[in-house]
């Protein structure tokens, strides 16, 4: 099992480059614990390309979900469902692909609300401000999350 942390996201539609941002700001640390790091950004095939059946991953991205600006939200990849419906063979989203090809993936959704989502470079102020706790809340939430599953091995 390889740990892996992708983060998807738009880095020209403001907030909804806040994954992108924030593991930017903790990818060190996760090198130094044996965590990669992977900047998807769009690039489904990319990340596709990154991951291995048995590897454990968290994938951290945007929501949009009415909740306060910034506030996160962390899914079992097993129970996540997307919300939206699909009305061409181009809809599909990154974690629809790898539950369709990788049936011994297991791991997290990490979500951060967004405020606001448009076309701008650079996350919102709202954000822009709280991205330092946003990535330090993140960081602890993978490693906790690490730590259960090593426990659970045992």
């Amino acid at each position: 099992m390889k740990a892996k942390v992708i983060a998807l996201g738009n880095i020209l539609m403001e907030d909804d480059g806040i994954g992108i941002r924030v593991l930017e700001n903790i990818r060190d640390e996760l090198a130094h614990n044996h965590i990669e790091s992977i900047i998807g950004e769009t690039d489904v095939e990319y990340c596709i390309s990154q991951v291995k059946d048995d590897d454990f991953i968290f994938i951290i991205d945007a929501s949009y979900n009415g909740k306060v600006p910034g506030t996160i939200t962390v899914v079992n990849l097993e129970d996540y469902k997307y919300k939206k419906k699909y009305y061409t063979q181009h809809s599909c989203n990154f974690i629809d692909i790898i539950g369709a090809y990788y049936k011994s993936l297991t791991g997290f959704i990490i979500e951060i609300e967004a405020a606001s989502i448009s076309f701008k470079f650079g996350l919102s102020n709202n954000l822009q401000n709280k991205l330092k706790a946003i990535s330090k809340d993140v960081l602890k939430n993978i490693f906790l999350r690490l730590n259960d599953r090593a426990g659970e091995e045992k």
